[in-house]
């Protein structure tokens, strides 16, 4: 049972249930029932409701007249958009925490092991939270709010099933080690254009790779 802290009920809910479609325990077409969730949470209605406005808000969730909140379907090309502003955002996000960003080396080793281990037994899922823990930190660094805004409203717990595609067919566990690179780059002082170019960098497989898998699927359905 997942019991929610009385410290901010909504972000609690809302989390939860990013959490429940990037698991794909509710998947694209599938209602958020409210009395469901506030019963597992042991929550009122009143915080799952302000959750469920805010993802509708997001786009992650879809209001239909007469049939409530239903989970949105991502599609690809929205992903490819969304990685290209989520690596412009934490590279900008460096450039503004500057040497600030360096206090975060502690917390950021403290990430880079589980996703290494995550990738070497193949548990994507988990690889995924850490790995948005080890980005959310970068971005919390910048001190700048709306920038931090931004980048959490791109949600990207509902665009795990292409990542996970993709991760199935590369060297994950690589990729994982390319966090450690930036680590590196943090400790050495080197944000500027170090750290934002590894960044950029690392996003550029995974866009690459969704784009050719866009171009495969037009000339399929040409």
């Amino acid at each position: 049972m997942v019991v929610a802290s009385r410290y901010s009920l909504s972000e609690q809910v809302r989390n939860y249930i990013l959490a429940k479609i990037a698991r794909g325990e509710l998947a694209p077409g599938d209602r958020i029932v409210e009395a469901r969730i506030a019963e597992e949470l042991k929550v009122s209605s009143i915080p799952v409701r302000e959750a469920i406005r805010e993802l509708i808000a997001k786009r992650i969730l879809e209001h239909t007249v007469h049939k409530g909140a239903r989970v949105r379907q991502v599609s690809m090309a929205e992903t490819v958009d969304a990685l290209h502003i989520k690596a412009v955002l934490e590279a900008l996000a460096t450039r503004l925490a500057g040497a600030k960003l360096k206090e975060q080396v502690p917390r950021l080793r403290g990430y880079v092991k589980p996703i290494i281990e995550s990738a070497l037994r193949h548990d994507y899922i988990e690889y995924q939270n850490q790995n948005q823990h080890f980005h959310g930190t970068i971005v919390q660094a910048s001190g700048n709010q709306i920038l931090v805004n931004l980048w959490e409203s791109l949600a990207f717990e509902v665009r795990t099933r292409f990542i996970m595609d993709y991760l199935q067919m590369v060297d994950a566990a690589e990729l994982a080690r390319e966090h450690d690179d930036i680590v590196q780059a943090i400790e050495s002082g080197d944000t500027e254009p170090g750290v934002a170019s590894l960044l950029l960098s690392h996003a550029n497989g995974l866009v690459e790779h969704l784009r050719a898998q866009m171009a495969v699927n037009s000339e399929k359905a040409n």
